[in-house]
């Protein structure tokens, strides 16, 4: 993290211009403390509207709790055209990220939702991305201060990489390496050889196009670090659930550890 560093520049998407190693994670479970208790030691997290079960309203309050610990707060779509996105736009994030994106087609499409006329279609609404109103000239700046990713998921939107990477407005493309693992007839498997050559062409796309790549994935992080190479600078790392019941289950297991025969769910547990 360089939050604080007087080189890092102001807002995230310059960040991810930048080429400065941004970290974070996905959340998918609502409220403001909980988000700012999970979002403090990331760079950046994505409250996920594609699997998590959140509303527009629950994004809002948890990019708040982001927020106030200087942590970008990120919204993924349930896909690159929903429905929820205006009012997603107008809930005042640092950047938006499209799943499954499979044209470039596709990414101008959603690229250009993302701006106001005349670089796209975005309408204006005086709601919290605007100061509630009192930013009057916030629409001129919006298409420099809001990042746009999309997520390469598909073996569709991977042979598709190259044109997608070339849309105007697209700041970053990440690897969505759980649901690219199932396209390739890999599952999970993020180490085998058809994922690290599918990584390396999303990355030598980006690269070539002068965008920014990034890595999302679970499990071992030097595993990670490996797909990361010297290429992408975005690492989206594991999600809420994951971390919150890897931490319940091993403390639980150490207290039961401790009680053991006095503790009679330990005694089943056991049994089963």
């Amino acid at each position: 993290m360089n939050r604080g560093s007087s080189t890092v520049p102001g807002n995230f998407a310059d960040r991810i211009r930048s080429g400065e190693i941004l970290v974070g994670t996905v959340l998918s479970f609502p409220g403001t403390a909980l988000t700012e208790l999970a979002s403090g030691p990331f760079d950046f997290v994505w409250i996920d509207l594609e699997h998590g079960a959140l509303s527009v309203q629950e994004m809002q309050n948890m990019a708040i709790g982001a927020k106030a610990t200087g942590c970008a707060a990120l919204a993924r779509l349930p896909r690159y055209d929903a429905e929820c996105l205006t009012a997603v736009l107008d809930a005042g994030l640092d950047g938006v990220v499209a799943p499954h994106v499979e044209t470039a087609s596709e990414a101008a499409e959603f690229a250009k939702f993302l701006r106001y006329p005349p670089l796209g279609t975005r309408g204006f609404g005086p709601r919290r991305a605007g100061a509630y109103g009192r930013g009057a000239d916030f629409w001129k700046s919006a298409h420099s201060t809001l990042a746009c990713l999309v997520q390469i998921e598909t073996a569709k939107g991977l042979a598709a990489v190259e044109d997608i990477a070339a849309v105007s407005g697209i700041d970053a493309i990440v690897v969505g390496c759980a649901d690219l693992s199932l396209a390739l007839g890999t599952p999970l498997d993020v180490t085998s050889a058809p994922m690290i050559a599918a990584i390396r062409g999303v990355q030598t796309a980006a690269t070539r196009a002068g965008v920014a790549s990034g890595i999302a994935a679970s499990g071992d992080p030097d595993a990670i670090a490996q797909l990361v190479a010297e290429a992408s600078t975005m690492v989206v790392y594991s999600a809420d659930v994951r971390i919150y019941s890897r931490a319940i289950d091993s403390a639980a297991r150490s207290i039961f550890a401790v009680l053991g025969s006095r503790s009679q769910r330990a005694i089943r547990k056991a049994q089963e």
